[in-house]
């Protein structure tokens, strides 16, 4: 699980509303982790907002996996990270075999 440390809100909303290969392989790997220790849970983030003792964590469960993949899958495709694709479509296979 990655920590993001943030400042307000809107500085949240930008991180994730921008698509990044350091946020999409977050994602991936999150997943991966998840399936490797079969959970049905993937922690992704755990956000931290200056000011706020309260952490947040933002996690996906499996019936979400499929499509997380897939967007990482357009992303790394626009991106032409081929090795990050494969490796993805075959996590994406393996999640459909079951």
């Amino acid at each position: 699980m990655r920590k993001l440390q943030v400042e307000s809100l809107e500085q949240l909303e930008r991180i994730f509303r921008e698509k990044s290969v350091d946020m999409t392989n977050n994602i991936r790997e999150g997943i991966e982790e998840a399936m490797s220790k079969n959970k049905k849970t993937a922690n992704l983030f755990q956000i931290e907002m200056d000011g706020i003792d309260t952490s947040f964590e933002i996690s996906l469960t499996s019936k979400e996996w499929i499509i997380a993949l897939e967007n990482c899958l357009k992303h790394y495709g626009e991106w032409e990270m081929g090795d990050e694709a494969i490796d993805t479509y075959l996590l994406i296979k393996q999640l459909k075999q079951k």
